[in-house]
């Protein structure tokens, strides 16, 4: 993502968060862009029976919100921190002028804007599947390239969601997740260690 400095230089702010602290709220204008220094941070909306679903998670040094900055929308979904988190933002104003002075930034910014675009396509490929294993097989899929750092590896990674994130993540019930993660351990697709998920 973009250097932590380079950020500092067009005058980013640093700001902490508690766990469970709005960053933006779903329906707002749009005040720039963050990235996440430490910690995590969901982006989710609320039914209007007070059903959470999330959208996305994302962690260090992910960054988000920076969709709405290209078309002068409304935020689509809530920001939440998901933990205690230190984020920096940055006005669009100063966003802009930073990609216009370092276009390889923006350059990742659109390889990131990208992956989420293909994130959002397979998961709406499949949302409407009957079979919870290949919404959740989808889900692990993106979340290991897109989160782990040892690209093409063989080594397991561990999936940084709970049973509960994994079911609003896919619209499915949290007693399905788990017992979806149970048949596809016995399958091999994943380990299962300590309660945690490796795939």
């Amino acid at each position: 993502m973009i250097p932590e400095e380079l950020l500092k230089k067009y005058n980013g702010k640093v700001k902490d968060y508690e766990s469970g602290d709005f960053i933006y709220e779903e329906n707002t204008e749009c005040q720039g862009y963050f990235q996440i220094l430490s910690g995590k941070v969901k982006l989710n909306n609320y039914s209007e029976d007070g059903k959470e679903f999330i959208q996305n998670i994302f962690e260090a040094p992910q960054s988000f919100g920076e969709a709405v900055l290209y078309i002068n929308e409304k935020y689509p979904a809530n920001a939440i921190a998901l933990t205690d988190c230190t984020i920096i933002q940055l006005s669009a104003k100063n966003f802009s002028m930073l990609l216009k002075e370092y276009p390889e930034c923006s350059l990742e910014i659109n390889r990131n804007l990208s992956r989420r675009l293909y994130y959002k396509m397979i998961m709406s490929q499949h949302v409407f599947s009957k079979n919870p294993n290949v919404r959740l097989k989808a889900l692990m899929d993106y979340f290991k390239n897109t989160h782990y750092l040892q690209k093409n590896s063989d080594k397991e990674y561990l999936i940084p969601l709970t049973r509960q994130q994994m079911a609003d993540l896919t619209g499915l019930r949290v007693e399905t997740v788990i017992r979806t993660i149970k048949s596809m351990e016995k399958e091999n697709l994943l380990i299962i260690k300590k309660r945690q998920i490796y795939y």
